[in-house]
């Protein structure tokens, strides 16, 4: 009953549109004073407690990093370089969209900043060049999800903080996922421009340009080689591989001649604002988690999963299928902040290989921003394309199919998706 309860009180604050944070901040600490009696300075300590954690530094630096590249210039070079790779088949500007996409997810570490920055620029194009409006939102939110699989992945370092799993190893596990997800994206959007007769092409492929697109874009494309060549190498931390992404993205901007002092200050503005979002949220799931804790209610909501403990695949289905249902109230950070905590002591106690269990819970995440009515991932692109989201879901729910077959291939086949990276980390 007590479940049941907080959850209906956190439905009805973020109905009357109480903030995220403070929802979980007020609900947890109500029912802290009236069932436990936790005296107030014990929830002040649980507020520090989430944040302080050494892993969780690397997000301002990676918000910083991304910043920086939207203002340094370094957006229209990507996706120049990708128009140069793929621009010229059927679909291609399209195609360009998902393959940006890529580039930027292994440099914002975030959706939202992928969706942006790829957003202002293709869905314009896209436009120009005859694709629906709603087709060209649709390929943006899905590519902006690529941004939490392909390290650096903010999401990804969340994770790492609170399971204590390597943040390098679900760096190495996100790369050949992402890749394979965003190929499915790029057959998708070949297939509905088959069929919608999107047949524009860009200038004939050359490798001439190839070279010219690729030199300019070299500053932009060693980011994400600094950051994991340096966690490959042992020289630096993902932590630290952060602040050299930073310097990186100033290095760009300055070679670039585009990152004004105005622009830099904006950058800076930019990833303080975001940064304090995600940490209040932080911040205040834990409070949540730890009421869950308290009150026994993580007990109440496991104890049932346990009848399934011998049977693995049937644990990580009922696991989707509840951060699924998760994806759909709440946040993604807060679903990984307060419902994964809850599964961890079980994934322990069973034979769930612990990254496997990583890589659902980031799917299921990039799903959730796909699906109404949280679905961060469309709220920027239907507002730069101007469209609902209704007319986007159309199209989108393609994409998400690709993420599911994902999801689903890591459950049933997980010696298959996690092979590469257990060759690389044994």
């Amino acid at each position: 009953m007590l479940p049941i309860l907080m959850l209906l009180v956190i439905l009805v604050l973020l109905a009357i549109g109480v903030p995220i944070a403070f929802t979980l901040g007020i609900t947890a600490t109500v029912f802290l004073i009236i069932y436990a009696d936790i005296p107030m300075v014990v929830i002040i300590q649980q507020l520090y407690l989430g944040t302080n954690s050494f892993p969780l530094l690397a997000i301002p630096l990676f918000m910083l990093a991304g910043s920086l590249m939207n203002y340094g210039g370094i957006s229209v070079r990507l996706i120049n370089f990708a128009l140069s790779i793929i621009g010229m088949v059927k679909g291609g500007l399209g195609m360009v969209n998902v393959v940006a996409s890529v580039f930027f997810g292994a440099i914002t570490g975030t959706s939202a900043g992928a969706s942006a920055a790829v957003g202002q620029i293709m869905i314009p194009a896209m436009k120009e060049k005859g694709y629906s409006a709603s087709f060209s939102a649709a390929v943006t939110s899905a590519g902006s999800s690529l941004g939490i699989i392909i390290p650096p992945s903010v999401p990804m370092i969340l994770y790492g903080s609170i399971s204590g799993l390597s943040v390098a190893t679900l760096f190495f596990a996100g790369i050949p996922i992402g890749i394979g997800i965003a190929i499915g994206f790029m057959i998708v959007v070949y297939i509905i421009s088959v069929k919608k007769k999107y047949d524009f092409k860009e200038q004939p492929f050359s490798w001439r340009l190839v070279l010219k697109t690729f030199v300019s874009a070299v500053p932009a494309l060693l980011v994400p080689v600094a950051i994991m060549g340096g966690i490959v190498t042992g020289f630096a931390t993902p932590t630290e591989s952060a602040a050299i992404a930073v310097i990186c993205g100033i290095i760009a901007g300055i070679i670039y001649k585009q990152l004004t002092w105005s622009g830099f200050k904006k950058a800076l503005n930019e990833s303080v604002v975001n940064t304090a979002l995600v940490m209040l949220i932080v911040a205040t799931a834990k409070i949540l988690g730890f009421s869950f804790s308290a009150l026994g209610i993580g007990r109440m909501i496991m104890e049932p999963l346990m009848a399934y403990a011998e049977n693995p695949i049937i644990l990580m289905l009922l696991a989707s299928l509840i951060l699924f249902i998760g994806g759909f109230i709440f946040d993604g950070t807060v679903m990984v902040l307060v419902i994964v905590p809850l599964f961890l002591p079980l994934v322990e106690a069973t034979a769930i290989d612990p990254l496997q269990f990583a890589m659902v819970v980031i799917i299921v995440w990039a799903i959730g921003q796909q699906t109404p009515p949280v679905a961060s991932g469309l709220y920027i692109t239907t507002a730069i394309a101007q469209v609902s989201m209704l007319q986007v879901s159309r199209y989108n729910i393609w994409f998400i199919l690709v993420f599911f077959v994902a999801l689903m291939g890591m459950i049933f086949i997980p010696d298959v998706m996690l092979y590469i990276p257990r060759i690389i980390i044994p």
